[in-house]
C-alpha cells in the first residue's frame, strides 16, 4: 500500500469542507470521497478521530499500515502523513479539528486529559461496549449539530468535542504520563512544537533552550522526565521521521531529501540516517 508523490502537500480542513471554522464532522464514506483524499496522501494539518461502526478501513499513518475493523476508535496526531483505502463498505464517523478550536479557553485544563493528542503517533482506544456506545452517541449529536447549524454551532461543537476528548483521554496513558499536568508538560509541548517548525534549520539544543528562555540543562531534565530521553534525541528523531516520510512517500532523490532536511552533503545525511536506522537511505527505500 505504498503510495508516492512528487512532494508531500498539506491537507487543510478547508480542503475537505470549505465552510470549516476549525472543525469538520462527517461520515467516513464522505470523508473518503473528500477532495484529494481517497487513495492518496497528505500531511494533515489537523487532529483526527476515527470511529468505525461497521466494515473495514485500511490506512497508512507515518509508514505504518493499520487495518481498522468494526468498533475501532483511533486518534491521529496533527502533521501525520496519512492515506486511506476502503475495500469493503465501511460505516462510521470522522471528527477533524485544529487544537485552536478547543483550546481558546482554559487551555491548561483542556490539556489535562488530552495529552494523547500531542504525541507523535496513532492511538487505538480500548473501551467497553457501553463506553463505545456513549462516544458514538456524542459523535452523532456533533454530526447533527454540524449539519444543522454549521457556523453558528461553534460553541455547542466545542463543548461536545471537549466532552468526547475527556471520555477518550481517560483510557490512554502516553509514555507513562498520567492525567496530572505540570509546568514541565507545557515546556515539553512548546519544545516539540518548536522542533516541528525548525528541525531542518536548527538541530542544536541551545537554539531551543534560548527560545524557551531556559538553560540547556533544564531543557534536558524536562525531556528526560517527560519523554525519557534527551532533547538532542528528540531533535534527531524529528529529522529522522521526516527523512523516513520523504523516502517512503515521495520520489525525491536521496540528494534532494538531504538538502531539504538541511544537510550540507549526501554523505553526512547517509551517515546520520544509518547511525539511527542501521541502514543507508537507499537500503531503507529498497526494503519498503
Amino acid at each position: 500500500m505504498v503510495i508516492r508523490k512528487e512532494k508531500l502537500d498539506f491537507l487543510k480542513l478547508e480542503d475537505i469542507d470549505s465552510t470549516s471554522q476549525g472543525i469538520v464532522i462527517m461520515p467516513i464514506t464522505d470523508f473518503l470521497r473528500a477532495k484529494a483524499n481517497q487513495n492518496t496522501l497528505h500531511v494533515r494539518a489537523f487532529y483526527s478521530l476515527l470511529f468505525v461502526r461497521n466494515g473495514e478501513l485500511c490506512m497508512v499513518a507515518d509508514q505504518n499500515i493499520h487495518v481498522l475493523g468494526a468498533q475501532d476508535m483511533i486518534s491521529i496526531n496533527a502533521d501525520a502523513v496519512c492515506s486511506f483505502q476502503s475495500h469493503v463498505d465501511v460505516e462510521g464517523y470522522v471528527v477533524l479539528f485544529k487544537a485552536s478550536f478547543f483550546m481558546q479557553r482554559n487551555p491548561t485544563e483542556v490539556m489535562r486529559y488530552f495529552h494523547f493528542l500531542k504525541s507523535r503517533s496513532m492511538h487505538t482506544f480500548v473501551l467497553s461496549k457501553e463506553e463505545k456506545a456513549s462516544c458514538l452517541q456524542v459523535v452523532s449529536l456533533m454530526l447533527a449539530a454540524y449539519n444543522s447549524f454549521k457556523l453558528s454551532a461553534d460553541y455547542v461543537l466545542k463543548r461536545y468535542l471537549i466532552m468526547l476528548l475527556h471520555m477518550l483521554g481517560r483510557y490512554i496513558v502516553v509514555e507513562g504520563a498520567g492525567a496530572h499536568m505540570d509546568e514541565g508538560d507545557d515546556r515539553i509541548r512548546n519544545f516539540e512544537s518548536l522542533v516541528d517548525s525548525h528541525y531542518a534549520q536548527q538541530r542544536y539544543p541551545s537554539f531551543y533552550a534560548e527560545q524557551l528562555n531556559i538553560s540547556i540543562n533544564y531543557l534536558n531534565r524536562i525531556c528526560r522526565a517527560k519523554r525519557a530521553t534527551s532533547c538532542g534525541t528528540i531533535i534527531r528523531g524529528r529529522i529522522l521521521l521526516e527523512a523516513e516520510r520523504l523516502l517512503y512517500h515521495t520520489f525525491k532523490t536521496v540528494k534532494e531529501i538531504a538538502f531539504e532536511l538541511g544537510f550540507e552533503n549526501v554523505p553526512y545525511f547517509s551517515t546520520f540516517f544509518k547511525a539511527n536506522k542501521g541502514m543507508s537511505p537507499e537500503e531503507y527505500r529498497k526494503n519498503l
